[in-house]
């Protein structure tokens, strides 16, 4: 039997080839278009952006080390920080932090400038394009933004928001403090109250916003001036307005542990009735942490902490002091210093101040002119007052032996303060027998004296 063996079509084979052909095209197309833009060394989005229109992820930007110096380390992916690498990437969610004497340069995809100083963390928690939101731990951070793109900068509940402007962020984590400052157009200050907006403010260019969340609410927010010219001559504003301008150069970050200043915390000391007075200009720039008044009996150049501290004071407008713990005869020597946030020290003027030993009074009171009348009721004894400012008391003195009683070595028989000018010793009258012997001694307030002179009763009668 034959069977028929049907040939196969050539036309079979091609529509073959170009289904398989399709099939690899599309597999590279949809290999190229997607599996090789996924960076695999980043984690997938956090559970908490899975809402997030494909879009905005689309549209995320990447933040470039520029520079570093000293002790910089990033959290990448929410792992252990580690030490930072030259040009290193950082992208949504990562943090950087800087110890201290270190700082950090920071250029966005989009040309936004972040500067850090010495003891800053931040977070990049938004890094959507045109929606950027940095979260501050703590430290200062400096921002240029030359575009006129929505920029935040939060802060627990304080929230800086900005577009094509230059500002700097400090916070202050141990007060629950925060200050912003406006170097360039205009910043939108915020402090939220959950949902709503319990307190805001719009910064003009110098002017500065201070937040104290601790305070009472009027006292949260406050406005304030501020002169550039004065804060450039710090090397923290120094050097970020030398970057601005284009002027290559490191933050001094060995700034030195303690400094002197004549620009502010000029200190006047004055010697009062019950202390020495201290008063002396505010400091004026926001790095400000405490105020140590520091004193010395020896040392005319002392500092703090190395000398004894008396007072301190983490009020910016405090100014002035007294010390009422001092003696005569002693020099001392005084200085007012501040506490910076970095924890370097900054001091003004040594001022001194002597408080001489007074001398003793030794100037005795006017003698009293005594007299006495003897009647069967007692010895009348009357004398002269005295009219010394100084003077303290009389004291009346008898004696039954010695002609001529003097203090102290006689017991004295009254005191009498001035006005009472005489005395009735009932004891001895014109019945009484043999000598007695009555004398009068003023004293001043030095404990000098001076007695009168005596009278004596012999047998009941005056001699």
């Amino acid at each position: 039997m034959y069977y028929y063996r049907r040939k196969t079509s050539p036309i079979k084979w091609l529509i073959i080839a170009l289904i398989i052909a399709a099939i690899g095209g599309l597999g590279y197309w949809y290999y190229v278009n997607y599996f090789s833009k996924i960076d695999f060394s980043r984690p997938p989005v956090a559970i908490e952006n899975i809402n997030q229109p494909l879009e905005e992820l689309d549209n995320t930007i990447f933040a470039n080390l520029m520079a570093s110096d000293g002790d910089v380390q990033v959290s990448i992916n929410s792992q252990a920080y580690e030490k930072v690498l030259p040009g290193m990437i950082l992208h949504q969610q990562d943090k950087i932090k800087t110890a201290d004497s270190s700082s950090a340069i920071l250029k966005l995809e989009n040309g936004i400038i972040i500067r850090l100083g010495a003891n800053t963390e931040i977070l990049l928690q938004s890094m959507i394009d045109k929606k950027i939101v940095i979260e501050q731990y703590q430290g200062r951070t400096y921002h240029n933004l030359p575009s006129l793109e929505k920029y935040q900068v939060k802060y627990q509940n304080i929230f800086a928001t900005a577009m094509g402007t230059r500002f700097e962020f400090i916070t202050n984590s141990t007060n629950n403090f925060a200050a912003i400052l406006d170097f360039e157009n205009k910043v939108k200050v915020e402090v939220m109250q959950g949902e709503n907006i319990l307190l805001a403010a719009s910064l003009d260019a110098n002017e500065k916003a201070l937040v104290d969340l601790k305070a009472a609410k009027k006292d949260i927010l406050k406005i304030d001036n501020f002169d550039p010219k004065i804060l450039v001559k710090e090397a923290w504003y120094k050097w970020n307005f030398d970057q601005d301008s284009g002027q290559a150069g490191k933050l001094t970050a060995e700034e030195p542990d303690f400094s002197i200043t004549t620009d502010s915390l000029e200190l006047a000391a004055e010697k009062k009735e019950n202390g020495i007075y201290l008063s002396w200009s505010v400091y004026n720039l926001e790095d400000f942490k405490n105020y140590k008044i520091v004193r010395s009996e020896k040392n005319s150049e002392l500092k703090y902490p190395d000398d004894e501290l008396i007072k301190s004071s983490a009020l910016k407008d405090f100014n002035s002091y007294l010390d009422n713990k001092v003696e005569t005869g002693k020099k001392y020597y005084y200085r007012i210093c501040v506490l910076k946030q970095n924890d370097k020290v900054i001091c003004g003027n040594v001022s001194n101040v002597e408080i001489a030993k007074e001398e003793k009074d030794m100037t005795a009171p006017t003698a009293p002119l005594l007299s006495a009348r003897i009647t069967v009721s007692g010895v009348n004894l009357n004398w002269i007052a005295n009219t010394e400012e100084d003077f303290a008391e009389y004291r009346v003195l008898k004696s039954l032996t010695n002609p001529i009683p003097t203090v102290p070595s006689i017991g004295y028989l009254a005191i009498k303060n001035k006005g009472q000018e005489s005395y009735l010793d009932k004891d001895v009258n014109i019945t009484s027998a043999g000598n007695v012997y009555y004398r009068v001694c003023s004293l001043d307030a030095s404990g000098n004296s001076a007695c009168s002179n005596v009278v004596t009763i012999v047998n009941g009668q005056v001699k």
